[in-house]
């Protein structure tokens, strides 16, 4: 259960390694589109200039493994669940909108949040670990 970058890397963990039982991204960063959108939050103009000149890099790698988008999960689908914060100005609306499609739409909880806001939410930690338990359940009776 990763949120944020942690996303990423639950997300990343859950296409290479299928020894999981679940995985929960929470806002993943999913690509370097989170990069360019923290670069427009910039408010000093050189360095927002700067960034945002990275962007034909940034589209590059997008077109690689460092967009979630472009790997498949070798978790079953009903595995994952996608939390997106619908008020998010880092993790693009559409970037998350794509990886849903392309894993074969999980599980996805579209919350009234912002990136961090989410974490403060009342009442999610529970709803994710209701969600997690019976797969972490199935999990454990499979290993033993």
């Amino acid at each position: 259960w990763g949120s944020s970058y942690g996303g990423a890397l639950a997300g990343l963990t859950a296409c290479h390694d299928a020894r999981l039982s679940a995985a929960v991204l929470a806002a993943p960063g999913l690509d370097l589109n989170v990069f360019l959108s923290a670069a427009k939050q910039i408010i000093r103009p050189g360095l927002r200039k700067a960034l945002l000149s990275q962007r034909p890099a940034c589209e590059a790698l997008n077109q690689t493994a460092w967009n979630l988008a472009t790997l498949r999960p070798v978790i079953p689908k009903e595995s994952i669940l996608l939390i997106e914060a619908v008020h998010d100005l880092f993790v693009d609306r559409r970037s998350l909108e794509s990886l849903w499609q392309a894993w074969g739409q999980p599980d996805i909880w579209r919350l009234p949040h912002s990136h961090a806001s989410k974490i403060l939410s009342f009442g999610l930690t529970g709803r994710v670990l209701g969600w997690l338990a019976p797969r972490l359940e199935a999990g454990r009776k499979n290993t033993a």
